[in-house]
């Protein structure tokens, strides 16, 4: 069983991790997504008869005062207490159970990579099916965290976005999308001395096969965004100017940032 133990540090790093995990006064509020049909039980064993189930897709919250740790690695038959409709309940801490929260929402976004297909935000439900670089209608979408923490890194790399989506086949998910609305770039207005050869893309994204050359020399940037992926792993965007268009550029090599000094 779990320990009851949920320090300040792990609340902090899933907090900086963006994971929905509101915090109140006194301790964590921690919610899950049950994504198949889920039983109910009086008591933690399978063995009891059924109270009820619960239905995919819906929310639900860690029972108050019930035993929970990220730090406790998951057993193969591992149990939650929830709250229901039926009042404080058990069920098992199975795949059917995502550390997150679910929300409908219609919104129309912009894919930047070659995503895969699945069947349910599960990993082990995906097609033989891809969906290439393209506008895309999105339906819902679960933000989820890690369900056991060794450190920042482990929790970072276990946490991420499902975005139901419509396709040609009907509903299906993707899993950590890059998503041109996920660029924040911040406006710059300074010339940038590339030291090597780059390559410039349309997106801040390398596709595989796609990129234009860009030889050594001193470019125009307009504007500028970094994200970390990884903690300690920040990754730099520049989107420049140049004869045949705006372009955006990762450097691979070294850079010299000349100010404007005529502003």
């Amino acid at each position: 069983m779990r320990k009851t133990c949920l320090s300040l540090a792990l609340t902090s790093c899933l907090m900086f991790l963006g994971a929905a995990y509101p915090v109140h006064a006194e301790a964590p509020l921690i919610n899950f997504v049950i994504i198949q049909e889920t039983n109910l039980y009086a008591k933690d064993d399978q063995s009891s008869r059924p109270l009820g189930a619960i239905a995919p897709y819906q929310n639900v919250q860690l029972a108050p005062g019930a035993p929970f740790s990220f730090y406790d690695k998951r057993n193969p038959e591992e149990w939650l207490k929830v709250q229901t409709w039926l009042g404080d309940r058990w069920i098992q801490d199975d795949d059917n159970v995502l550390y997150g929260t679910y929300e409908e929402r219609k919104s129309t976004l912009k894919l930047l990579n070659t995503a895969s297909l699945f069947n349910e935000p599960n990993i082990n439900t995906e097609t033989t099916q891809k969906l290439a670089p393209q506008k895309i209608s999105s339906t819902a979408k679960i933000q989820y965290g890690p369900k056991y923490v060794i450190n920042a890194m482990s929790a970072t790399g276990q946490s991420g976005t499902w975005y139901q989506i419509d396709t040609w086949l009907g509903p299906k998910w993707i899993i950590k999308p890059a998503l041109m609305e996920d660029v924040h770039a911040e406006p710059v207005d300074y010339q940038l001395k590339l030291m090597g050869t780059e390559t410039t893309y349309s997106v801040p994204y390398e596709q595989e096969g796609e990129g234009e050359v860009l030889e050594a020399g001193t470019v125009h940037a307009i504007a500028k965004w970094q994200h970390a992926p990884l903690p300690a792993n920040v990754i730099t965007w520049y989107k420049i100017s140049l004869p045949q268009g705006e372009r955006w550029v990762n450097p691979k090599n070294d850079v010299i940032i000349q100010e404007n000094l005529s502003k």
